[in-house]
């Protein structure tokens, strides 16, 4: 019983060790594809890829391509081609018709810009900052006595608009990731609990201070300040290339 075992295990290895080497065998080769010059691959398409590569180079420079610029774009994927070839994947497998190939490389489809954190939470707390300012204006312009425990301060909003920014950009981000990698609602909820609870402790300490270090603008103030907090937003997303919207 025990020598079937050994017996067993021996050849599971052998196994093993045969796949193990085939493996990198073909990382080997794939790695000699990869690097190899262009034209010595042209050498190694069989029949019918060659025919796709000179039909592709065809329709390249009928859409404009100049000669070079045709065998530039089709050298980037001479060595994809080479390497599907090895596993019996012809061109027009791998990339579907001819035409359709070129019109792909004439006219790339251009990834998404991601925005980083960062740009997106400028971007927002810029926004949150311009809509507490105009809010922080309209409370000024309707209030017919001043608070001396006023929370309307010029630093409490700058730092509520940090915070919000901070909170809801997070949250987006979290929104916008693929079902199986977002965190589950109580997670998300949590998170947006401890931010509000953070926030309103904040507003609580900001009764205390003075409004020497906290001064409040009149409603004047504050709408001039809205409405150049919205005009830096607007410069900025046109610089990053943000086209995003800050609010689902």
């Amino acid at each position: 019983m025990s020598e079937d075992l050994r017996e067993k295990n021996k050849k599971a290895a052998e196994k093993q060790k045969v796949a193990s080497a085939k493996n990198e065998k073909k990382e080997e080769v794939k790695s000699e594809i990869y690097s190899a010059d262009a034209n010595d691959l042209r050498k190694k398409l069989s029949n019918k890829n060659a025919e796709y590569v000179f039909k592709l180079n065809k329709y390249l420079m009928e859409d404009g391509f100049k000669e070079t610029e045709a065998k530039e774009a089709i050298d980037k994927i001479l060595p994809e081609i080479v390497d599907n070839q090895i596993k019996g994947i012809p061109a027009n497998q791998l990339y579907g018709p001819v035409t359709q190939r070129a019109q792909t490389i004439v006219h790339p489809v251009k990834k998404p810009k991601v925005t980083p954190f960062w740009a997106s939470w400028i971007d927002t707390s810029l926004l949150f900052f311009a809509l507490f300012g105009l809010l922080y204006g309209i409370v000024a312009l309707t209030s017919k006595k001043t608070d001396p425990n006023s929370q309307t301060g010029i630093i409490t909003l700058i730092v509520l608009s940090v915070m919000w920014g901070a909170l809801l950009t997070w949250f987006n981000n979290q929104m916008k990731q693929p079902k199986d990698k977002r965190p589950g609602w109580g997670i998300t909820i949590g998170y947006l609990v401890v931010g509000l609870v953070f926030m309103f402790v904040f507003l609580a300490a900001m009764t205390v201070v003075p409004t020497s270090i906290n001064p409040a603008l009149n409603a004047i103030g504050y709408f001039i300040a809205a409405v150049i907090a919205y005009g830096i937003r607007f410069v900025f997303r046109r610089s990053m290339g943000i086209k995003e919207r800050s609010f689902f």
